[in-house]
């Protein structure tokens, strides 16, 4: 395969540093996939995956519509290493691949009855390996899509393909589209300073340690080994729920068990699915069954903010990866929509969730602690007198119903809840409303209308649409 005769730029790219692997990609029933395994010797040096390609794409339109274009075809790329640990592995939209690259158009875009064709190039993706050894490389490509839907109809087909991998490269600088991944593992970004507690230890404890140290969450011990977790849901959940104190409840009664752990060594990106899968904030890191560490979202999303749509993410999103021609419709209407509003940004209104619930500042946090679980919710919007006054918390449960060491049927709304309340209008832009987040150190935000509580959006909410907001909220 002749590769210089449609690019220049990968003479650059793909030559630098050593080359340790290159393959040449043959088309198989409409699909391209890569095999292969590369030593790298170099050791905290960046490494190079250079896809070089060509294919064609016959887009045919029948009416004007800018919006359609967002059907691409999917690749699978993963990296392992000789113990067979998946280091990285993304799945998605062959023109995500390197952040969009270059790309040459014929013909007029988007205006009116044509056809047009265009050619790609190449894709980079750097990344830094662990440690020096054997690894493994996968890439698996749809190479052919005919694609049609009410307006347009696409036929792409991937004509060839080489795949390079290239170790002490330099990174590239300037406009050039790539991509960088380092594949940092858990040890790199958990924290060390772990607060844990024995299982006969009482509740009241607990609270403490979650006031004192600013934390969400305490790993329980039996016999000196990691045995369960108690989160501040849990406390607000089962002891309140059950109208006790907490100096009459033990660890053991309440802590989530059997314990889901895992190990310093495994990749961020690993951590990352786990806890996706499982729905959990945290996980305790053990190496030789000793608890050293804990990783939670917030170290991922600081380090790795990428992951932000792999924690925050609806169940819609999901069913919107899938090739049923229903979905498609469906994200046909979404990215018009939102290309529509691209002029003024996007709002409040479309993001919040609702109906909100709210309770009357009189009712007892038995019934607040109900709400939350029978809805599945974190918060619950506290009125006076009709209009919003305040709102409770799991950690407001925990901490100032706990900490006092009083029943939930001792204790009114009012008399813990966070006052006065910061709301937003629905017509606020969510720039707008990150930023209020962020300075006022809250993960749920109502929002009122005419004086009405209408809905609600927390930092999950926010998160999703503007992924930046990571490191301003968790710096």
């Amino acid at each position: 395969m002749v590769v210089s005769s449609f690019i220049r730029p990968e003479r650059k790219v793909l030559s630098t540093g050593r080359e340790v692997a290159r393959v040449e990609a043959n088309k198989k029933d409409g699909k391209i996939k890569i095999s292969c395994s590369f030593k790298i010797t170099t050791v905290q040096k960046w490494c190079r995956i250079g896809l070089v390609f060509r294919f064609s794409e016959t887009v045919k339109w029948y009416e004007y519509e800018p919006s359609i274009g967002l059907r691409f075809n999917l690749y699978r790329l993963s990296i392992a290493d000789h113990g067979g640990n998946i280091l990285f592995s993304e799945e998605r939209s062959f023109m995500e691949f390197a952040s969009l690259f270059k790309t040459a158009y014929t013909g007029q875009r988007f205006l009116g009855r044509y056809t047009a064709t265009h050619k790609g190039n190449v894709a980079i993706l750097d990344f830094i390996p662990p440690s020096p050894g054997r690894y493994k490389l996968v890439f698996d490509l749809d190479a052919d899509e005919d694609f049609s839907e009410p307006g347009h109809k696409r036929m792409t087909s991937f004509q060839e393909l080489t795949l390079y991998v290239r170790e002490g490269v330099e990174t590239l600088r300037g406009n050039y589209p790539h991509k960088r991944v380092d594949l940092m593992k858990v040890r790199d970004i958990m924290t060390r300073s772990i607060i844990s507690e024995d299982e006969e230890v009482f509740a009241t404890r607990i609270v403490e340690d979650m006031a004192e140290r600013g934390i969400g969450s305490v790993v329980i011990t039996s016999k000196g080994k990691p045995a369960g977790i108690i989160t501040e849901r849990d406390l607000a959940l089962k002891v309140l729920l059950k109208n006790k104190r907490a100096s009459e409840v033990k660890a053991k009664e309440i802590m989530a068990s059997p314990l889901i752990t895992i190990e310093p060594q495994t990749s961020v990106e690993e951590a990352c699915e786990l806890m996706a899968e499982k729905g959990i904030k945290g996980l305790p890191v053990i190496e030789n069954e000793e608890l050293i560490g804990f990783v939670s979202v917030r170290n991922i999303l600081t380090k790795k903010p990428g992951c932000v749509k792999r924690f925050y993410s609806h169940p819609e999103a999901m069913l919107l990866a899938s090739r049923c021609k229903q979905v498609v419709r469906l994200i046909y209407f979404l990215f018009r929509r939102e290309k529509r509003g691209e002029k003024g940004k996007i709002a409040v209104r479309d993001i919040m969730i609702r109906p909100i619930v709210t309770e009357d500042e009189d009712t007892l946090v038995t019934k607040i602690a109900e709400d939350m679980k029978g809805l599945g919710i974190g918060s619950v919007v506290i009125t006076s007198k009709g209009e919003p006054a305040g709102i409770i918390t799991e950690r407001d449960l925990a901490l100032k119903v706990l900490l006092k060491n009083r029943r939930a049927s001792e204790v009114k709304a009012k008399e813990i809840m966070a006052s006065p309340l910061v709301t937003i209008t629905p017509e606020a832009s969510v720039d707008e409303a990150c930023k209020l987040v962020a300075k006022k150190r809250i993960k749920r935000l109502p929002v009122v209308e005419n004086g009405s509580p209408v809905g609600i959006v927390s930092i999950q909410d926010l998160l999703r649409r503007k992924p930046e907001c990571v490191r301003e909220f968790y710096s």
